[in-house]
C-alpha cells in the first residue's frame, strides 16, 4: 500500500490552503521533495508521522490518498487500515539519541525512542527507589522505635515487679519476657478480673513479708454449765434442815456457826465432859441438846453446801488458769483478728469469774443460815458469758492458732500466692498501655511490609528493563562500522556502557554532540529500524527527512551512499531535503533507475517535487509543485537560480500583487553569493564585503543590498519593519543584479542567457 497523492492540507501550519493540482503527478515509489528553510519540510514530515502512528490530526483539513482508492482524512487516521510508516525527522533526531545521567567525567548516550524511554523509566524508577528505600528505612525506624518503646515499658514494668516481689524466689529471675507472658494470660482471662482494692494491696503486701515464727499451743479451759450451776445452787438454797432448834443459835448464825465447831471439839478422841472454853462442866444434857440442833441431816446438809463451794472454787480457778498467747507470736496478718477473738474470750471469762463469785457469796450464806430458806440473787449469765459463748470464744482462738499453724506449715504457698496476687495486679493495671504499645507497634510493621518489598520490586523492575535495553542494544563494533560508513571517518567510536554506550571523539570522551553527529547516529539508527521484524521494508513506506544537516561535502557523499544501499528495496520512498548537494546525490540516484527515461512519466519510478511558499494576507502559505526542470536536469543549484532572477527581471506581465515577490529576495541572495564567491575566491566574509570589492555603480548596489538585507532570511537586517515600497523595487532590482553579473563577467553571463533560451532546433 502507497501514499499517492496528499488531496487537501488546509489550516494546518504553514499549509493554510493548499489542493493538490490536477497537473501535478500522483507520488511514485521513489520520491524527492526539495523546498528551502520555511517552505513545509518539516509539517508536511509531521503529516506523515501522525500516519505512522496513526494519530488523529485534530487541527487542520487533511486528507490522505492511498493506491487502493481510499482517501483518509486526518481525524480517521486511529480507525483506518494503513500503510505502514517509517518517518524520520528532526523529531525522530530528538527522539533517538540522548544522554541520561550525564557526569562530569562521561556521559552515557542512548540510541532509540524506546531504549531513552525505557532508560528514563529506569531513572524514574531510580528516583523512586531511593524514595522507596528512604520510606521503607523510615518504616524500619518506625518499627524499631515502637518495639522498642513497647521493649523499654515490658523491662521497666517487670523491673517494678522484680523489685516490689523482692524476696519471692519465683520472681527473682522476672523478666520482659515473662511479663509479656503475664500480660498475655491475664488477657485470656474472661471476664477480666479487678483491680486490687487499697487495702486487699496492703494484706498481700504484708502476706509476702511473712517469716517462720514459733509454734502456738492451743488453749485448754474447763467445760462450764453455767445453767446446771445456777440450777445447783438454786436447790441448795431453797432447802432447810429439819432439827430441835436452839433459837439462840438459829437466830445467830455466827454462834451458832461457833457453837458447831465447838461441840466437834468435845467429839471423838476429844470427847470431854468439861467445856474446853470456860472450864464448866459440859452436861450430857446439854451435848444431848447441841447434838439434836446440830443432826446427821444438818452436816450433810451443809457438806453439800461446801461442795458446792469447794466446785465454785475448782472453777474459777480453772477459769483464772486459762493461759492466752501474746498476739506477737501470730503472723501480722493473723494479729489482729487473734487479739480481737482473745480480747472477747478474756472478758466472757472475767464474767463467768463474777458470776461464779456471785454463786459462792449466796451459798456461803446460806451455810451460815441452813435452818432458813434463801433466794439466789445472782443475775442470770449473759449470753457472752455463757458455757457455750465460752467454749465458742475458746474455739475462735483455737482456730486462729490452727491458721498460725496453717501459715507456718504452708508459709511458702501463702507467699507465693500473695506474690502472685500482687503481681497480677500490677499486670492488670499495665495492660491498657501495653496494648497501646503494642498496637504501635503493629500498626508500624504494617506500615512497613506495605512498603519493606517495594524496593525489591523496583530493583526487579530496573534489571528487567535493563535486560529489555541491553538484549535491543546494538553491538558497538556495528555502530562504528555504520559510523565510519556513513560519515566517511572514524572520529567518533562507540563503547558499551551499563546499558548504553560511551562515545568518544578522537579517544576524549564526546560530552558534546554537533547537529550533524546527532542527525548521523539518529538517521543510521532509524535505518536500523527499517530491519525491524514489526515492519516489512519491501512493503512499506519510509519517509526521510534531511538525514545530512551540517555534514561536509565528503560526509554527505558517504552518508548518501549509506542511505541509498538500505533504502533501496522500500516500497515507498518519499525524501525531503533543503541541501541541494544531497539533493543532487538523490537526483542522480534516480536518474539512472531502471525505466525513468521513459516518455511517460506515470511509467517512471521515480518523481521530484519542490516546495514553496507564497504570501497571502501577512501569511504564508506552502504549497507541493512539479519541481522546476532546470533543478532536475542540470547538477547545480545555480541555473535554478538565475533562471528564477532572469523571468522575474524580465517578466513584462503587470505586476498584480507583492505577495509574488515574497521568496525572490532571499534567491537573489543566493544566486549572488554564489557568483561572487567564484569570482572572488579569496574573499571571505558577508555579503557587503564581497560587493565592496565589485566595481559597479554605489547606488545600484546599495539598491540591491537594501532589498537582500530586508527581506532575505540572512543576518545583517538593517531595518526592523519591512517596508513594503521595497518588496515593490523587487522587478527593478532584478534587473540591476543581472546587471551587475553581465558588468563584472560578460561572458559567463551569456552562457547563462544561452541555457535559460535554448536554440529551436527547427530553426536555420
Amino acid at each position: 500500500m502507497r501514499i499517492t497523492r496528499l488531496p487537501k492540507i488546509k489550516g494546518y501550519r504553514v499549509f493554510r490552503d493548499f489542493t493538490w493540482p490536477d497537473a501535478l503527478h500522483d507520488f511514485a515509489r521513489f520520491n524527492v521533495i526539495y523546498g528551502w528553510n520555511g517552505s513545509g519540510k518539516t509539517t508536511l514530515s509531521s503529516l506523515f508521522e501522525n500516519l505512522q502512528d496513526k494519530r488523529v490530526i485534530s487541527n487542520g483539513d487533511v486528507v490522505f490518498a492511498l493506491d487502493d482508492g481510499r482517501t483518509v482524512p486526518g481525524g480517521s487516521l486511529a480507525e483506518e487500515s494503513l500503510p505502514q510508516v517509517r518517518v524520520f525527522n528532526r523529531d525522530f533526531v530528538a527522539r533517538t539519541i540522548e544522554a541520561i545521567g550525564e557526569s562530569n567525567v562521561a556521559p552515557i548516550y542512548y540510541l532509540g525512542k524506546e531504549s531513552i524511554e525505557k532508560q528514563k523509566q529506569i531513572e524514574s524508577l531510580r528516583d523512586e527507589l531511593q524514595r522507596a528505600v528512604e520510606a521503607s528505612t523510615r518504616a524500619e525506624s518506625e518499627k524499631r522505635k515502637a518495639e522498642q518503646a513497647l521493649d523499654d515499658f515490658c523491662i521497666e514494668k517487670a523491673k517494678l515487679i522484680k523489685e516490689s516481689l523482692l524476696g519471692s524466689t519465683e520472681h527473682a529471675n522476672y523478666d520482659k519476657r515473662r511479663f509479656r507472658q503475664a500480660v498475655a494470660s491475664i488477657k485470656r482471662v474472661s471476664p477480666q478480673p479487678q483491680a486490687l482494692s487499697d487495702e486487699e494491696k496492703a494484706a498481700f503486701r504484708k502476706q509476702k513479708e511473712l517469716k517462720a515464727k514459733a509454734a502456738i499451743p492451743k488453749i485448754s479451759a474447763p467445760s462450764i454449765d453455767t445453767h446446771d450451776l445456777k440450777s445447783r445452787v438454786s436447790t441448795l438454797l431453797g432447802r432447810s434442815v429439819v432439827s430441835q432448834v436452839i433459837a439462840d443459835l438459829a437466830n445467830d448464825p455466827a454462834v451458832g456457826a461457833w457453837v458447831q465447831q465447838g461441840l466437834s471439839l468435845h467429839k471423838g478422841e476429844r470427847k470431854s465432859d468439861t467445856c474446853r472454853f470456860c472450864g464448866n462442866g459440859f452436861s450430857a444434857h446439854r451435848r444431848a441438846e447441841l447434838e439434836a440442833h446440830f443432826n446427821d441431816a444438818f452436816a450433810s446438809f451443809q457438806n453439800e453446801i461446801g461442795q458446792e463451794i469447794k466446785e465454785i472454787n475448782r472453777l474459777r480457778e480453772s477459769l483464772e488458769a486459762v493461759a492466752f498467747p501474746d498476739t506477737s507470736r501470730f503472723y501480722e496478718n493473723q494479729a489482729e483478728e487473734a487479739e480481737k477473738a482473745i480480747s472477747t474470750t478474756k472478758k466472757i471469762i472475767r464474767e463467768a469469774i463474777h458470776f461464779l463469785d456471785s454463786l459462792k457469796a449466796t451459798l456461803e450464806k446460806k451455810k451460815a443460815n441452813p435452818f432458813e430458806s434463801l433466794t439466789l440473787e445472782a443475775s442470770e449469765p449473759s449470753a457472752e458469758s455463757s458455757g457455750e459463748s465460752f467454749a465458742s470464744a475458746i474455739e475462735t482462738v483455737n482456730k486462729i492458732i490452727d491458721k498460725h499453724e496453717s501459715t507456718t506449715k504452708n508459709l511458702t504457698t501463702e507467699i507465693r500466692e500473695a506474690c502472685r496476687a500482687l503481681e497480677s495486679d500490677y499486670v492488670l493495671e499495665a495492660v491498657p498501655r501495653f496494648d497501646e504499645l503494642e498496637k504501635s507497634a503493629e500498626d508500624a510493621k504494617t506500615a512497613l511490609s506495605q512498603v519493606q518489598g517495594k524496593p525489591a520490586e523496583i530493583k526487579a523492575s530496573i534489571a528487567s528493563i535493563e535486560r529489555e535495553i541491553i538484549e535491543h542494544r546494538r553491538p558497538a563494533e556495528e555502530l562504528n562500522q555504520e559510523l565510519r560508513a556513513y560519515l566517511g571517518r572514524d572520529e567518533l567510536k562507540f563503547d558499551i556502557r551499563e546499558t548504553g554506550y560511551a562515545l568518544s571523539r578522537g579517544g576524549q570522551p564526546a560530552s558534546d554532540l554537533s547537529e550533524g553527529e546527532r542527525t548521523a547516529i539518529a538517521f543510521l539508527y532509524f535505518l536500523k529500524t527499517l530491519e525491524d521484524k514489526g515492519f516489512d521494508v519491501s512493503k512499506g513506506v519510509v519517509v526521510i527527512d534531511d538525514p545530512v544537516s551540517s555534514l561536509d561535502a565528503n560526509a554527505l557523499f558517504s552518508a548518501f551512499g549509506y542511505m541509498k544501499e538500505r533504502t533501496k528495496n522500500c516500497h515507498q520512498l518519499l525524501i525531503l531535503t533543503h541541501n541541494f548537494g544531497f539533493f543532487r546525490q538523490v537526483k542522480n540516484w534516480f536518474h539512472y533507475m531502471k525505466g525513468q527515461r521513459k516518455k511517460k512519466l506515470e511509467q517512471r519510478p521515480a518523481r521530484f517535487y519542490s516546495l514553496h511558499t507564497t504570501l497571502s494576507n501577512g501569511h504564508r502559505n506552502a504549497a507541493i509543485t512539479r519541481i522546476d526542470p532546470l533543478l532536475e536536469e542540470y547538477e547545480s543549484e545555480y541555473h535554478f537560480l538565475f533562471r528564477q532572477v532572469y523571468e522575474v527581471a524580465n517578466d513584462t506581465t503587470p505586476e498584480t500583487e507583492l505577495s509574488q515577490f515574497y521568496g525572490m529576495p532571499n534567491i537573489a541572495r543566493r544566486l549572488i553569493e554564489t557568483f561572487l564567491a567564484y569570482r572572488f575566491p579569496d574573499s571571505s566574509g558577508d555579503l557587503i564585503k564581497r560587493f565592496d570589492r565589485v566595481e559597479f555603480e554605489d547606488a545600484k548596489k546599495t539598491r540591491v543590498l537594501r532589498l537582500l538585507n530586508t527581506y532575505s532570511h540572512s543576518g545583517g537586517i538593517t531595518e526592523p519593519e519591512h517596508d513594503p515600497s521595497v518588496l515593490a523595487e523587487t522587478r527593478e532590482v532584478m534587473k540591476v543584479i543581472l546587471e551587475l553579473m553581465q558588468a563584472i563577467d560578460g561572458e559567463h553571463y551569456q552562457g547563462m542567457v544561452n541555457i535559460m533560451n535554448p536554440p529551436d532546433e527547427n530553426s536555420g
